[in-house]
This record gives structure tokens, C-alpha cells and sequence, in this order.
């Protein structure tokens, strides 16, 4: 059994914005992991997905602002053989992989497609490629919409970031309408777009996201329409414990002076 990390990259001789691609993995092959992290793709369109039956692993993104360059990684593969010793080869589908110029109209570029060859060696087994990764993914600005064309005209939320380490596991949102006490409050997993419960914009929203090292990245929106004071538990409670920290404080003193 042999692991390998296989950079899938780029030359793009003209400016280009929009990609999408397939690769076929061969069934002597199994795929482990599809990590976006390091690639010039900014935002994703299609998160690396894998069919089975077809054995071709797809994803798009776009890169805004442009890019042009030579031997820029796309996408990096973690994959498993158990074939004999020689070689195994991915190709690219061409009717999934298309490059899209950096113009207003979006022109499709032309492309020149070369086959992915796999070393096997016999002796060279359970070779691990040590991927660190000890930022969290990057800074990122939710947002909050609304469209009556779509979600019954409900508010929700739109969020996305990359992690140029081991690319973004997943995200968990979180609505509350308590300031000092939301650390109490519980996440749930979440996709763009989400649908907010708090449909009255009282709470704050928090979105966290997670890359696949464990790193987090936190970002809060603070509440459109925020309670009044005096609809707020939570300024109950404060007030309650400083009166009960002027009293205990009173009464340690009151003995003392005895």
C-alpha cells in the first residue's frame, strides 16, 4: 500500500477567473482526501466531490481579480494504491474541466490537458507526507440577505472562506440573543446559505469555521434590531450578582469592624 499527496496544478497563459474540473481516479486507486488549501481558487463553487460510479472527483471555484501565472497548485490529492509495482495515471474529463476567462462575457478558454502519471514502487510503503497546519482559516465577512424569490423571503445567511493549509472542513452557526452569556448558547452545522431562525434580527450570529487540522476562525454580526435593556434576561442576572458582591463585600467588613 502506498500513500501519496498529488498537487494537481495550473498554467494559465492568459488571465483567467472561473474553473471547473474533473479528474478520473482509476479503480486500482482510492481517494482519501481532496484539500483546496494553497490553491489560487479564492472561492468555491462546487466543493471536491467524488461519484462512485463514474470514479470522477469534480469541484469549481472562482478567482476574483484574475489569474495568470505558470505551476500554480489547484487542488492537492491524498490518495491510497495496492496496485503492483509500475505506474497509474489520472486524466482530466474534458467535458467537466473548463477554464473561463478574466472578461465581462465569461469566454471559455482552450485547453491543453496533460495526464497525471503515478509512480508505484515496489518497497515504497505507507509513505506519509507531513502536512502542519497550525493557522485557522482566514478572515471572513458574512453576510445577511434577503430575496423574495427565494426561502419564502426569509432572511439568510451567506459565508464562505478558505484555508490555504488543509482546506475547510465544515462550519457551525450560532443565533443568540444574550451578549455576555452566548457562550452557553449551542452551534449547529451549517451551509451557505443558511436560513436564520431569528427571522426578527434580535440575536447575534456567530459563524465559525473549521479547516481540517482543528483550526477555528470566529466571526459575529451584531444584531440588526438589539433587545432594550430591559427585555434582556441576562441584565437581570448581572445586576443580581452585583448586588449579591456589594453585600458579601458589606457583611466581610461589617465582621471585620467587630
Amino acid at each position: 500500500m502506498t500513500k501519496i499527496f498529488k498537487f494537481i496544478r495550473i498554467d494559465a497563459k492568459n488571465q483567467i477567473n472561473a474553473i471547473s474540473v474533473g479528474i478520473f481516479i482509476p479503480p486500482e486507486i482510492t481517494l482519501i482526501d481532496a484539500v483546496i488549501g494553497n490553491s489560487i481558487i479564492n472561492f468555491l463553487v462546487e466543493k471536491p466531490s467524488f461519484d462512485e460510479s463514474s470514479r470522477i472527483l469534480t469541484f469549481s471555484g472562482i478567482i476574483p481579480g484574475g489569474f495568470q501565472g505558470e505551476k500554480e497548485p489547484l487542488l492537492t490529492i491524498k490518495i491510497k494504491t495496492v496496485g503492483q509495482e509500475g505506474k497509474e495515471i489520472l486524466t482530466f474529463n474534458k467535458e467537466k474541466t473548463k477554464i473561463y476567462l478574466h472578461t465581462p462575457e465569461g469566454v471559455e478558454d482552450s485547453l491543453e490537458l496533460e495526464s497525471l502519471t503515478l509512480p508505484i514502487i515496489k518497497g515504497r510503503e505507507n509513505i506519509i507526507i507531513k502536512n502542519d497546519d497550525n493557522d485557522p482559516p482566514e478572515n471572513f465577512k458574512p453576510e445577511i440577505s434577503r430575496d423574495p424569490n427565494i426561502f419564502e423571503n426569509r432572511r439568510f445567511l451567506v459565508f464562505a472562506t478558505q484555508d490555504k493549509g488543509s482546506g475547510v472542513e465544515y462550519y457551525k452557526v450560532k443565533e443568540t440573543r444574550q451578549k455576555f452569556f452566548s457562550i452557553f448558547s449551542k452551534w449547529t452545522s451549517a451551509e451557505s446559505p443558511y436560513i436564520l431562525r431569528d427571522q426578527k434580527m434580535r440575536s447575534y450570529v456567530f459563524v465559525k469555521a473549521i479547516d481540517k487540522a482543528g483550526n477555528e476562525r470566529i466571526t459575529k454580526i451584531l444584531p440588526e434590531n438589539p433587545l432594550q435593556w430591559y427585555e434582556n434576561y441576562e441584565n437581570y442576572i448581572i445586576i443580581v450578582m452585583i448586588c449579591a458582591i456589594i453585600w458579601a463585600i458589606g457583611k466581610f467588613y461589617g465582621k471585620n469592624k467587630k
